[in-house]
């Protein structure tokens, strides 16, 4: 009888722990809940968690933001050519990183700036940003030995996120939740691509909730593009204004396209954006002003580039 008493109140227990009623889950720890639940098939393996290590130490300054370069080949170049640009976007254009969306090209700059190891500069990560919907693109560009990959946040094709585990993710968060809800995650990486929507339009745009969140988060490495060859140079002010709102990378979008402007243009935005003081600049060891010269500055400061007229 006492045994019956006894498994009566054990089983009453148990039905009071099961279906206890649990306090409600914040809007937040709800939508951490629900985006997690559509990443779970991607587990980072300790190749990723290095290589997103390297990516951070590249690009994580401390103090202001570094500055990368997109190679979008409008152009073909060839093999010697891309090899070329690669080697002096590391050494002439000191750029920080090399993004690009070109499958085809990922493999060449990865094998030109592993070239470098043991040299200085040492060699640039490469990350690809390019679509992620074929995974026999996704297995090329890993067999490509890229450092990074830019993934939507949520993306949920297991047959494609299970090919990414030794690669480092990049986030890309389109809204103030994904980002909060990737800083809440423990396991999803630091690094994030802030979405073109988050970011202001202009320098008189405060975007204060978003510089609370990244001034509150200082381990978020939050990386924003920015389009090239702005008219007004106007990419200079953004970009330096991007960074205050607490950006840790800028990636000029389109920067180097396959063009005798390539190295040019890059070196001079880079130059200028690492500048505290005017936005203008002077190409070092190019000559002319305003006679219809480009790459220079004209007397009113502005930099025009050929690549934009034609």
């Amino acid at each position: 009888m006492k045994a019956v008493i006894a498994l009566v109140g054990l089983v009453a227990s148990s039905s009071c722990l099961a279906f206890a009623p649990q306090s409600p889950l914040s809007q937040q720890d709800r939508c951490v809940a629900l985006s997690m639940s559509s990443t779970t098939a991607f587990q980072p393996t300790q190749s990723s968690l290095e290589k997103l290590d390297n990516l951070k130490l590249s690009i994580k300054k401390p103090r202001g933001a570094s500055v990368g370069v997109e190679f979008s080949p409008i152009n073909d170049l060839s093999d010697g050519d891309l090899k070329i640009l690669s080697m002096q976007l590391r050494k002439s254009a000191k750029a920080a990183v090399v993004c690009s969306a070109d499958v085809d090209s990922i493999p060449k700059l990865v094998r030109e700036q592993e070239s470098s190891r043991g040299d200085f500069p040492g060699p640039l990560p490469v990350i690809y940003s390019g679509s992620i919907l074929d995974a026999n693109v996704v297995k090329k560009v890993v067999e490509g030995d890229v450092t990074a990959v830019v993934v939507d946040y949520g993306a949920s094709d297991e047959a494609v996120t299970s090919l990414l585990g030794d690669v480092g993710i990049i986030w890309k968060v389109s809204s103030l939740d994904e980002l909060n809800e990737v800083i809440a995650a423990d396991n999803m990486g630091d690094v994030v691509l802030l979405s073109k929507n988050l970011l202001p339009d202009s320098v008189e745009d405060s975007c204060e909730e978003l510089a609370e969140i990244l001034s509150k988060t200082k381990s978020i490495v939050a990386i924003a593009k920015l389009q090239s060859m702005q008219a007004s140079n106007a990419e200079i002010g953004l970009g330096k204004h991007f960074t205050k709102l607490g950006v840790s990378s800028l990636i000029l979008e389109e920067a180097c396209v396959g063009d005798e402007e390539d190295i040019k243009y890059t070196a001079y935005a880079i130059e200028a954006l690492n500048k505290k003081s005017s936005s203008s600049f002077s190409m070092t060891g190019l000559t002319g002003s305003t006679n219809g010269h480009f790459g220079v500055s004209s007397h009113g400061g502005e930099v025009k580039w050929r690549r934009k007229t034609e």
